[in-house]
């Protein structure tokens, strides 16, 4: 009797590992179909850089290199991947053993890392792939605000340098106010029905607005003045709410 019962026991146990496998194996492969990250080589898996293009093993998600991994081309990456780029951190060697290692965005330098080149070390800073230095800078900084204000900045785009200042009350354009002066330190300024521009500025720019405001009662006025930096080049639109 104690020989079947652990007979029994055995088939038990044996049942039980061959079904938990089983799901284990139907689990792993569901992920696989629904394109959870896997380890796959470059034959199933494209990275979206031509100088990367060669082999690839590591993280892999539809049909993109995504997770960590290596690529290797005539150029060499090991790190971070999202969607077939360098996203995240890694590291960026080229052909000509210059190599770069620090953060990344969609395939270009972001962020804060350091490139080497020979005996030259760079450390600090990038944004699209320019370095900007060794400090953080700010696309802007008030200098100085005198009157109570609301203020935005807005980067339209990045392609075309220029400035458009613009003045709300109550979401009223260039209500109640007088006597406005603009001084700025590059770009020739001009003017429209619903904004004062500055086209072809030298970042960084700074600007200086003063002008006289009635209150909503129209009773007394004050002096604004606003005095800004931008350093960032750029189409930017400022708005002056006040």
């Amino acid at each position: 009797m104690a020989s079947g019962r652990t007979d029994s026991a055995s088939s038990y146990f044996r049942f039980t590992y061959t079904y938990i496998h089983m799901i284990i194996c139907l689990i792993l492969f569901g992920l696989l179909l629904q394109g959870s990250p896997v380890f796959a080589q470059q034959g199933g898996c494209e990275v979206k850089v031509a100088n990367l293009s060669g082999s690839y093993s590591g993280g892999c998600k539809n049909g993109l290199a995504h997770g960590k991994g290596i690529a290797q081309g005539t150029d060499r990456y090991e790190g971070q991947f999202m969607k077939g780029l360098p996203d995240g951190k890694g590291t960026y060697t080229w052909s000509n053993g210059n190599y770069y290692k620090g953060q990344w965005k969609e395939g270009k330098r972001e962020g804060q890392g350091q490139l080497v080149k020979g005996d030259t070390v760079v450390n600090g800073f990038w944004r699209d792939d320019v370095y900007l230095g060794e400090k953080v800078i700010q696309p802007y900084k008030i200098i100085r605000t005198m009157s109570y204000l609301h203020y935005s900045f807005t980067k339209v785009n990045k392609s075309d340098n220029n400035i458009r200042l613009r003045f709300l009350r109550g979401g009223v354009e260039n209500a109640d106010m007088d006597d406005v002066d603009l001084i700025y330190s590059s770009g020739t300024e001009y003017h429209s029905s619903s904004f004062i521009g500055i086209q072809n500025p030298e970042f960084p720019i700074d600007i200086k607005v003063n002008f006289r405001a009635s209150n909503n009662f129209h009773t007394s006025e004050h002096d604004v003045i606003f005095e800004f930096t931008i350093n960032e080049p750029g189409t930017w639109d400022v708005a002056i709410s006040y």
